[in-house]
């Protein structure tokens, strides 16, 4: 895509400035004010920028990622300059304006980038390209590095300064390249969301609740860990040069093993062990290596302690991380992404840094030690925050999903709740053939009139034989006489009455003559619970008529039990479609009304033998104009959701079908990656492939030249808000 490389450059400038602004700032810092300033330092950073976040987040809301962030950049060199013109009169003032510009432009911009990033993918595409944009940021922490190690042996540190709004000057033009024109200009428009309940948003959500409390223990531990890291450095090298010198080293080799990391694992662990188990390695990693430094407190344990930590939040936590956000409706997350991402994150900062301030005040030996232990505890909490949050992203996917159902054309609704509304309300048999049958009955009257006084089959011959009974004189022989009748007439005359189960024999080969198909059925469905047996078998047997077969599971239907749950999982294995999607549906509507048990992976063997084995029946004619692979694809996958649905969460499952038809790739994304993440990895294998074929093609011209994936940003923003289709 050619929006990703300009995101590339972008997230490579912004982590490029971060790594070399902080090692200049810690460097400015330090060397004016000392290691037992510190914490006091980063307290009052944390709540500089806490307040600072509150403009950013209504500014998001309002103006959208797509102006803001590229406003950040440039805004950040214009501060970088003034910085570097206070630090030629006043070095330690420059150091403190130097160290409040980071703490609010770093949390900040990070948080609004992604933020632009999360809305201009859908969350399909994003888990495919963010590792892509990411790796942008690793290397821009590599080369970060390289240049404050380089730089501090032949520039000052106010010299670095000017390096940094260089940098910002970079990180602008990808800003604006990955923001685009037309989004710029869509968004002015939209912007009268506001974060003012952005709070309450997130107290009220377990899901972003969550999320904020992870935030909150990262940044304690990077609080405590950035302490222990500065406290040996500051000791084993002084202040000045050699100190910048050391940081610039150290971002350099992170960022050389973020890179690789982020290369190498990150994509592989989202695919094996998803969002939650890839965010769980950096709390993992933290608590090993915390084990280690706390029986080795030296400077290369405490080093690749804090090395460690670094690596895996750049890397892996933040590739999964940030597709966290992905789902979420586009107002929701414009007014809470931000307050999470630095609000949570200079609270975490503030109680990381009072901690701090008790610890040192029993002097650094207890300091280390308490730091060390405290670590442990605070991953120990962010390991299982991390549990929880596999749930909440599947329910928050499957709300967005809700959403943005309403764009959909009720033509392309093949799901089950459609195909079981119009299984229930439309003709049990085609309206054409009725009529004709009808008007072949009325020829036909006459002539029976004027023939035999009594047109019937003759009974069969177990009957015949029977000479101890008079079938005059039995009611039941009598009933069962008429409904061997080719009389229409009698045939419903004898269906009038409840049928007792004994004739349900006679009643079923009914099923097969459209004239009285209405009327069998519903004498059928009376008896049903008690003619179960009969049901099955009928419809189990291979020489029973197709069209009988078809329509034994509208009469099942209605029964409750687990036998006839059963029975009807039996007729999946049918090798007629049509045969197996009414038993799909019937055994929807049976588990929708009662208490029915159905293994999961029985179910889960018939979808993938289906989609496999049963795909050669799917097979029919096409209508003139449409595709035949494409029919039988659309017709084969409903009858999938439809079994799936029996074990899955019902309505998201059948959303997220209707959204695969939909020219919205918003929501086919987030369908996908629902798909991806409910379905167990054998029928995974099997959808997904088959999900690309039905994938609409782009209509517009500018979708074709952009790919439909890189206007996703411009069609999520709506897809709470689309219309209905007019009727």
């Amino acid at each position: 895509m050619a929006v990703v490389l300009p995101a590339a450059i972008a997230s490579g400038s912004l982590v490029a400035q971060h790594v070399a602004g902080k090692a200049t700032r810690d460097t400015l810092f330090l060397s004016h004010f000392g290691l037992g300033m510190l914490p006091a330092a980063m307290i009052g950073a944390a709540v500089v920028s806490s307040v600072a976040v509150i403009g950013i987040s209504r500014a998001l809301a309002r103006y959208s990622p797509a102006r803001v962030v590229p406003f950040t950049f440039g805004l950040g060199a214009v501060f970088f300059l003034l910085e570097w013109w206070l630090s030629l009169h006043d070095e330690r003032s420059a150091a403190v304006a130097v160290y409040a510009h980071t703490a609010v432009f770093g949390s900040a911009g990070v948080s609004a980038f992604w933020s632009l990033v999360n809305e201009r993918f859908d969350p399909s595409t994003a888990k495919k390209i963010v590792g892509r944009i990411a790796s942008g940021g690793t290397v821009g922490g590599v080369i970060g590095g390289v240049v404050v190690w380089r730089a501090s042996e032949h520039l000052s540190v106010p010299m670095m300064l000017a390096l940094l709004a260089g940098i910002n000057l970079v990180g602008l033009w990808g800003a604006l390249r990955a923001a685009g024109t037309k989004d710029r200009r869509a968004t002015a428009r939209e912007g009268e969301a506001r974060a003012g309940g952005a709070w309450k948003v997130v107290r009220e959500t377990p899901y972003l609740r969550d999320l904020a409390w992870l935030v909150l223990a990262g940044a304690v531990i990077q609080a405590l860990l950035d302490w222990l890291l500065s406290a040996h450095a500051t000791e084993l090298y002084g202040k000045g040069p050699k100190l910048l010198g050391f940081f610039a080293l150290f971002n350099m080799i992170v960022g050389v093993a973020s890179f690789a990391a982020q290369t190498s694992l990150a994509q592989p662990l989202l695919q094996r062990v998803g969002l939650a188990g890839t965010v769980k390695w950096q709390p993992t990693t933290v608590g090993i290596f915390g084990v280690l430094t706390l029986l080795s407190p030296q400077m290369t344990s405490v080093v690749l302690l804090r090395g460690a930590e670094a690596v895996t939040r750049n890397s892996l936590y933040r590739s999964a991380y940030e597709l966290f956000y992905t789902p979420l409706p586009t107002a929701k997350k414009r007014a809470t992404k931000t307050l999470i991402d630095v609000g949570a994150d200079r609270v975490g900062t503030a109680l990381g840094s009072a901690a701090l301030l008790v610890f040192v005040h029993f002097g650094s030996a207890f300091a280390s030690r308490a730091v060390l232990v405290a670590v442990l505890g605070v991953a120990a909490f962010a390991y299982y925050l991390s549990s929880s949050l596999h749930d909440g992203y599947v329910s928050a996917l499957a709300a967005s999903l809700k959403s943005g159902a309403v764009a959909l054309d009720a033509d392309d609704a093949h799901d089950l709740t459609t195909k079981r509304t119009l299984a229930e309300t439309t003709a049990l048999l085609d309206r054409d053939k009725l009529l004709a049958r009808i008007e072949q009955f009325q020829r036909e009257k006459g002539a029976r009139t004027q023939a035999a006084p009594q047109s019937v089959r003759e009974p069969p011959a177990s009957i015949a034989a029977t000479t101890a009974i008079d079938p005059a004189r039995d009611p039941l022989l009598l009933r069962a006489t008429a409904l061997r009748s080719s009389d229409v007439a009698q045939v419903r005359a004898a269906l009038a009455s409840p049928l007792p189960p004994a004739l349900a024999s006679f009643a079923i080969p009914l099923l097969e003559n459209d004239a009285v198909v209405r009327d069998v059925v519903r004498a059928l469905r009376k008896i049903a619970p008690r003619a179960t047996g009969q049901l099955v078998d009928a419809l189990l047997d291979r020489e029973t008529d197709v069209r009988v077969r078809r329509r034994i599971p509208r009469v099942l239907a209605v029964c409750r039990t687990q036998r006839a749950a059963a029975g009807l999982m039996l007729a999946l294995e049918d090798p007629v479609f049509e045969v197996r999607v009414e038993v799909g549906l019937a055994l929807a509507r049976m588990i929708d009304e009662a208490q029915l048990t159905i293994a999961s992976d029985d179910v889960f063997d018939v979808a993938h033998h289906e989609l496999t084995t049963g795909r050669a029946s799917w097979r029919r004619p096409a209508p003139e104009g449409e595709a035949s692979t494409d029919g039988e694809i659309h017709r084969g996958l409903a009858h999938v959701f439809t079994l799936l649905g029996l074990v899955l969460e019902r309505e998201p499952l059948s959303i997220a079908h209707r959204a695969l038809r939909s020219e919205d790739p918003g929501l086919r994304g987030t369908a996908y990656e629902y798909l991806d993440v409910v379905l167990p990895a054998r029928l995974r294998d099997v959808v997904i492939p088959l999900l690309g074929d039905v994938k609409p093609s782009a209509r517009s011209e500018g979708t074709q030249e952009r790919g439909s994936k890189e206007l996703a940003d411009e069609l999520l923003r709506s897809s709470a808000s689309l219309p209905r289709p007019s009727r």
